[in-house]
């Protein structure tokens, strides 16, 4: 599904290196029942989608958010989370989106040791 009206650049960012963990932390203004969901593969794809970025041919650097396409995939991760786990991060007041990987040394290798130094909520 393309909703773009512009050709997009090839040089538009696509992938990263190394491997990320997503997760959505839902909380309420009165700190009530919050809740931090990790995210499936398939659901950080969703949030992080290339088109979800607008960067048009011929621009350096992206311009904009593609909000159609954003939209479209904020409630399939949505629909997704409540399907899997039985929450509807739509009734709470605030749901923050976060995404973290590990860390590379000097000469570019991931530090995973064995997964010792990444947190994992579910």
């Amino acid at each position: 599904m393309n909703i773009y009206t512009k050709n997009q650049s090839k040089d538009k960012i696509v992938s990263v290196d190394g491997y990320w963990i997503s997760t959505v932390t839902c909380y309420n203004e009165n700190n009530d029942n919050s809740v931090n969901i990790q995210l499936t593969s398939l659901e950080a794809m969703w949030v992080n989608h290339e088109e979800n970025v607008d960067h048009p041919e011929g621009s350096e650097y992206p311009v904009s958010v593609n909000v159609p396409f954003l939209k479209l995939m904020r409630e399939r991760v949505a629909n997704s989370i409540l399907s899997r786990t039985g929450i509807d991060i739509r009734d709470y007041d605030k749901v923050i989106h976060a995404t973290t990987s590990p860390g590379i040394d000097k000469d570019g290798n991931i530090m995973d040791h064995a997964g010792s130094n990444l947190v994992r909520n579910v």
